[in-house]
């Protein structure tokens, strides 16, 4: 709903809400064009010349907003794909942690097993563990290669997963929580169904 709510900001801030509605409504006209010239090919190739015209100016119109509410979701996308798409490990279950580092050891916080030795990917210069929570664990894991020291949170057993990342940047360790769906769908699809109803509401929406 924030996001929404900063959609509307941007949008009213950084285009001409007069020019997109009027292009709309021009847009709208020439789809009635269709049905009303529907036996004069000549007049329907018309206005769909029109209406792509239209759109491309629609387009541009609304380019620098949609662009700068582009950047601000995949600035978030990281901390919000933890905290809905992803469920703490269950207690008693086995998962993968690894770190984006040639060779070291990991120190897990009390109530978190380590229960195979470094399995290490030369090509990738990546280390792996596999560790168990015994029970409801919130904690740091900690890293430690020659010259370089990493920390990433783990919960287990209940509570949130979250953390701040760098968008289309892998994190130093990476945890292999389960994946979970709110109310059946990915919560991407909640997240921009939410968003919409202050542009909504609002009057955004050209009529």
């Amino acid at each position: 709903f924030i996001y929404g709510l900063a959609a509307v900001l941007v949008f009213r801030r950084f285009s001409d809400e007069t020019l997109v509605r009027a292009t709309v409504n021009r847009m709208i006209a020439h789809v009635m064009e269709f049905r009303l010239f529907i036996n004069s090919p000549v007049l329907v190739l018309r206005a769909q010349r029109d209406l792509l015209r239209e759109n491309l100016h629609l387009l541009r119109l609304i380019l620098l907003p949609c662009a700068i509410l582009a950047a601000l979701f995949v600035i978030l996308f990281p901390q919000l794909d933890l905290l809905y798409g992803h469920t703490p490990l269950a207690a008693g279950e086995s998962s993968v942690v690894t770190a984006r580092i040639a060779d070291g050891t990991l120190d897990a916080p009390a109530g978190v097993k380590v229960e195979t030795p470094a399995v290490r990917s030369v090509r990738d210069k990546e280390v792996s563990w596999r560790v168990r929570p015994l029970g409801r664990v919130s904690g740091e894991l900690r890293v430690r290669g020659d010259t370089q020291v990493f920390t990433q949170r783990i919960v287990a057993g209940g509570g949130l997963v979250y953390g701040w990342g760098l968008p289309l940047v892998r994190p130093a360790i990476q945890i292999r929580y389960p994946k979970i769906k709110v109310l059946g769908l990915n919560w991407m699809v909640w997240f921009f169904v939410v968003s919409m109803f202050p542009a909504l509401t609002l009057g955004v929406v050209a009529r």
